[in-house]
């Protein structure tokens, strides 16, 4: 069954497509008309938005059929594919603002918007895995809710939240965040991270944090970054995403990548995979305004890992660089200016995670122990780095 689609980015058309909806793919572009208000995932490297680029992109804004108990959202919503969630909302995301208009029934963004206008929270209690009563209501961000685990947006005091369960043996991805957020006070700059906080509701702990985006802005994924772009022969994975920083004039890259990948290490962060970091652009303006804040470093502390028993219960590969990442020393020794760094502001910071992390009454004190250990490793091998990166920097003066 064909449909008729016009692509926006806020209020501005960016292409008009044809669309099956049975399969749930665009069949073809019929008109382009601002494509520098696209993302960088939808042009290919010839600089054309494709059908082919438009369908990845699209099939990347439904939830993904690995998210915990999507099947049984599915069959109590009479759906068939989460793609068909992310039709009925108009492709509508709390973290971009592209979404698609019916020609033949055409909507205005101030109307139909979820950062101005309200949406209900039904859909958010099934996404969330909680039971949702009544009829459901479609029309939610949480149509297009990306990432593997159990979460919603909703709305408090007039701000758009997330709320994010937890996956593992341990559901240690809920304190994680916090954790994660207090080594960044200590560390870095308010603007450099987002913060995260326990939150109550239905007998249940999840994390929370406010959306990162402010009027007119969108998240780009490094992966949305580089997808389409090809990597010269002469760069490693890192000299590559730094590069397309810089091309898009973020001079402050390396110190903004090497804050979050030097915290990643400390906190043994196993799952900074290219769409868990990228920068954020005006889309009126389509300036890029910076690196986006630090998110998602819930999968550390080696939650996955169930006796922290032996050396090799701490191994982990790090993301993203690499074939299938390397090493987290390794990956630290990429960062070679982190000039930034005031080692001394972590002293206590493995107390204060570990007091955070007690908090989860399903973590055992052995394992509280086994952390502790591994984190105050992992800080002494972040500051012998800052030492030696430092002694390097001033011998060269």
């Amino acid at each position: 069954m064909p449909a008729k689609y016009i692509l926006m980015n806020k209020n501005t058309p960016v292409a008009e497509f044809s669309y099956d909806l049975e399969t749930h793919t665009v069949r073809k572009i019929t008109d382009v008309f601002n494509i520098e208000y696209a993302s960088p995932a939808m042009i290919d490297h010839k600089g054309d938005l494709t059908r082919t680029t438009l369908n990845h992109w699209w099939q990347g804004r439904a939830i993904p059929a690995s998210r915990k108990q999507i099947d049984r959202i599915l069959d109590r919503l009479s759906l068939d594919s989460t793609l068909e969630l992310a039709e009925k909302n108009y492709g509508l995301s709390l973290t971009d603002r592209y979404w698609i208009n019916n020609p033949a029934q055409p909507k205005e963004w101030k109307d139909i918007n979820f950062f101005d206008n309200d949406f209900t929270d039904d859909l958010g209690l099934l996404t969330l895995g909680q039971a949702s009563a009544g009829p459901t209501s479609l029309m939610s961000p949480n149509s297009t809710l990306g990432g593997d685990l159990q979460k919603k947006w909703t709305i408090m005091n007039g701000d758009r939240v997330l709320i994010k369960s937890g996956n593992e043996m341990f559901r240690q991805e809920v304190q994680n965040e916090v954790a994660a957020s207090a080594l960044h006070r200590r560390l870095l700059n308010a603007e450099d991270f987002v913060s995260y906080s326990v939150y109550h509701e239905d007998r249940s702990t999840y994390c929370m944090c406010k959306n990162m985006l402010r009027e007119d802005e969108e998240l780009i994924t490094a992966w949305d970054l580089i997808c389409n772009v090809k990597k010269p022969n002469s760069m490693n994975d890192y000299q590559f995403v730094l590069s397309q920083y810089h091309k898009n004039g973020l001079r402050d890259a390396e110190e903004k990548l090497s804050k979050m990948f030097v915290c990643d290490f400390i906190l043994a962060n196993s799952d900074r995979h290219w769409r868990n970091f990228g920068v954020i652009r005006n889309v009126e303006t389509l300036e890029y305004t910076g690196a986006a804040p630090i998110y998602d470093t819930g999968k550390s502390l080696w939650c996955w890992s169930e006796a922290l028993s032996l050396p090799i219960d701490y191994e982990y590969a790090a993301k993203p660089f690499g074939p299938d990442g390397m090493r987290p020393e390794k990956q630290l020794q990429l960062f070679e200016n982190i000039s930034w760094m005031e080692p001394d502001r972590m002293k206590g910071f493995s107390d204060e995670a570990i007091s955070i992390l007690e908090t989860n009454e399903n973590i055992p004190e052995r394992r509280l122990v086994k952390i502790k250990e591994g984190l105050e490793k992992n800080m002494e091998r972040a500051g012998f780095h800052y030492r030696e990166t430092q002694k390097r920097f001033f011998s060269k003066l």
